[in-house]
C-alpha cells in the first residue's frame, strides 16, 4: 500500500472536508429540480459505479470474518446518508449538516453500549454540550422545518452506529473503497422508489445532481488517503471545517438564516465535539 506522509494526509483531509461542504450545497441546489430521495439515490448509483471500478482496480480480497461488519456498516451508513440528504432538501444545508455532524457523540454512546468502549466523564460532558447546542439550533426561532431537523438528527444517530462498524472493519484490513461501496449498494434501491421529476428540471439541477455523486466519491477517496497517516481522533477535528463552511455557503447561496440562537448552538456543538476529542 502506498504510504502517505502526515503532512500530505492532513492536506488530503482538509481537501475532503472542503469538497464535502460544496457537495452539501449541491444537494440543496439539486433539490430545486429533484426530490431528496432522488438526489440520494443518484448519489448511490454514481457511488456504486465509481467505487466498483476502484475496488476492481485494487484487486483486494474480502475476509469472510469481516463480512458482517461490512454489511452492517452498509445498512446503517445508507440510512444515515439518505436521512442526511433528505434533511438538507427539507431544511437549510447548514442546519442539516450541523445536526448530522453531531454523530461523534453517538459513536461514543453506541461504542460504550455495544462495542466494549469505556467513555469517561469528559465524554458525557461533551454530550451535554452537544445536546444543548442541538436544542438551540432546532429552536432558534427562524421558522425552519422541524421535521427536517429531526431527520438530520436521525442521520447522526445512524452514523453513530455505522462509524463503529467502519472502525472495526478498518482495523481488520477492509479496503476503504469497499467500505464506501457497501452503503452505496444498500442505498441504491432508493433510486427506484424516489419520485422522478415530472419534466426535465433544467441543466443546472442536473449538473448539481452529478456533482453530488462525484463530489462525495472524491471526498471519500481523499479521506481514505488522509487516514493512512493521520489518526482518527486528530483527523476528525478537520471535518469541523465541513460544518462551518457548509453554514457559510448556505448563507451565501441557499438563503440560510443565521439567528443568534443558531450561532450560539453552533458554538456549543463545536465546543462539545472539541471537548470529546481532547
Amino acid at each position: 500500500m502506498e504510504k502517505t506522509r502526515p503532512q500530505e494526509g492532513q492536506l488530503a483531509l482538509y481537501a475532503a472536508a472542503f469538497i464535502f461542504a460544496f457537495t452539501n450545497l449541491f444537494v440543496k441546489l439539486a433539490g430545486n429540480g429533484f426530490s431528496g430521495l432522488f438526489v440520494s439515490g443518484s448519489r448511490f448509483a454514481i457511488g456504486v459505479v465509481l467505487a466498483t471500478v476502484a475496488v476492481l482496480a485494487r484487486k483486494r480480497r474480502v475476509d469472510r470474518a469481516t463480512v458482517p461488519d461490512l454489511l452492517l456498516r452498509g445498512l446503517f451508513g445508507a440510512f444515515s446518508m439518505i436521512a442526511s440528504y433528505v434533511a438538507i432538501t427539507m431544511t437549510s444545508p447548514g442546519r442539516a449538516v450541523l445536526l448530522a455532524n453531531t454523530y461523534p457523540v453517538f459513536v461514543t454512546i453506541f461504542g460504550a453500549l455495544f462495542f466494549g468502549e469505556k467513555p469517561g466523564r469528559r465524554v458525557w460532558g461533551s454530550l451535554a454540550l452537544c445536546v444543548a447546542g442541538a436544542v438551540l439550533v432546532v429552536r432558534d426561532g427562524s421558522g425552519a422545518n422541524l421535521a427536517g431537523d429531526i431527520v438530520a438528527i436521525a442521520s447522526s444517530l445512524f452514523a453513530g452506529i455505522a462509524v463503529n462498524y467502519v472502525r472495526r472493519a478498518s482495523t481488520r484490513g477492509v479496503d476503504p473503497f469497499l467500505l464506501y461501496l457497501s452503503p452505496a449498494v444498500f442505498g441504491l434501491p432508493v433510486l427506484f422508489i424516489a419520485p422522478e421529476p415530472a419534466s426535465f428540471p433544467g441543466l443546472w439541477p442536473l449538473l448539481f445532481l452529478i456533482g453530488v455523486g462525484v463530489g462525495a466519491f472524491v471526498a471519500q477517496a481523499l479521506m481514505a488517503r488522509g487516514y493512512r497517516s493521520v489518526s482518527a481522533s486528530k483527523g476528525s477535528v478537520t471535518f469541523f471545517l465541513e460544518t462551518g463552511l457548509t453554514v457559510l455557503l448556505g448563507a451565501l447561496f441557499a438563503g440560510e438564516t443565521l439567528s443568534l440562537r443558531f450561532v450560539l448552538g453552533l458554538v456549543l456543538i463545536f465546543s462539545g465535539l472539541w471537548f470529546n476529542r481532547r
